[in-house]
């Protein structure tokens, strides 16, 4: 009975071992999934204009990095569009339209939980970058003029927890949540002279993500 608790204890040590050994190795993929951008307040000069809601909408991608075998280095490229929907504030709620988009450069890093299973696994992953956000929103009661039209690069991060799965040595699938925010934003105003107006971006995104592994 000894023995066979030592042979168990063994087996599974040489499996936590065996398991960064067979996903080793750089990757290239793509992802793309929906976008909830979070309520958005609106201020400038610190007066409060109102609160903007937007629709659900989209992320596009790709990466590229290279897996130690439990930990992965990633470099993303992302897309995001979301259509903007109202703006209420002092009482009165009205129709918003254009589309508040951000382009992002990522550094990530994820840790795989390989230990529970080699080939279907939960991971963690965090990340920092760059994103250039732009708010092109218009005023659908006056016959679609536009407010806004302007892009401000501001710092970005992101929590990423998912499942993974690999389906062979060489493709991977994974599914997962990820929280991605920025710094907040200014945009300039039109018809103003230059008056800013202050938002904010947050997300809440359910990606899906195709891994080619070298």
């Amino acid at each position: 009975m000894r023995n066979k608790t030592l042979l168990s204890v063994l087996a599974l040590v040489l499996s936590f071992v065996a398991a960064p050994a067979f996903a080793a190795g750089g990757y290239l993929g793509v992802e793309g999934g929906a976008v909830w951008l979070s309520d958005s307040s609106w201020t400038a000069a610190g007066i409060g204009l109102g609160e903007a809601k937007f629709d659900t909408g989209y992320a596009l991608g790709a990466v590229g990095g290279y897996n130690f075998g439990t930990w992965r280095l990633e470099g993303e490229f992302a897309y995001r569009s979301n259509d903007n929907k109202q703006i209420s504030g002092f009482g009165f709620t009205d129709p918003l339209g254009g589309e508040t988009t951000s382009t992002t450069l990522m550094a990530n890093a994820y840790y795989d939980f390989r230990m529970v299973s080699p080939t279907v696994y939960p991971y963690i992953g965090a990340g920092i970058g760059c994103s250039w956000v732009k708010e092109n929103a218009t005023d659908p009661t006056f016959g679609g003029g536009t407010i806004i039209n302007d892009t401000e690069a501001v710092f970005a991060y992101q929590f990423i927890a998912g499942i993974g799965f690999d389906v062979t040595k060489e493709f991977t699938i994974a599914l997962d949540y990820r929280y991605f925010a920025t710094s907040n934003p200014s945009f300039e105003l039109q018809g103003t002279g230059g008056i800013k107006i202050e938002g904010e971006y947050s997300t809440n995104n359910v990606m899906l993500t195709l891994r080619y592994n070298f």
